[in-house]
């Protein structure tokens, strides 16, 4: 994943945008490289595979997914954050939520989303 061209912002500026610890808001997502727990997955065409809320159990179409359901079935952009290190985050523009599975994650024994995140086109 190409990274240039991108700013370091600190985690009170993600904060001030994001406006919640968790890491689905009502307008972007935070991501990271498995620090969380989460596992996201970067693509090499630039998408992510961003896993739904909830460590344990069951995902439910509540709270985050709910917001990222609403998000895909409206198409609208949410802004996605990278986390690179202890107070060190990269902006990495607006993506669209392209598509969801839910499906059975064998060694976890439990059903997940899985929502794939596209990116926007920045304009050049």
């Amino acid at each position: 994943m190409c990274l240039s061209g991108f700013s370091m912002l600190t985690w009170k500026e993600v904060l001030a945008q994001h406006k919640t610890l968790r890491g689905i808001g009502r307008t972007s997502l935070l991501v990271d490289r498995g620090e969380s727990g989460y596992k996201n997955r970067f693509l090499p065409d630039g998408s992510i595979l961003y896993p739904g809320e909830g460590l344990c159990g069951h995902q439910q179409p509540t709270q985050g997914n709910r917001v990222l359901l609403e998000a895909l079935a409206a198409q609208t952009p949410l802004r996605v954050y990278l986390r690179e290190g202890p107070n060190r985050w990269r902006d990495l523009g607006l993506y669209r939520v392209a598509s969801v599975a839910y499906r059975l994650e064998e060694a976890e024994r439990r059903y997940v989303y899985w929502f794939r995140l596209e990116p926007l086109k920045r304009a050049s």
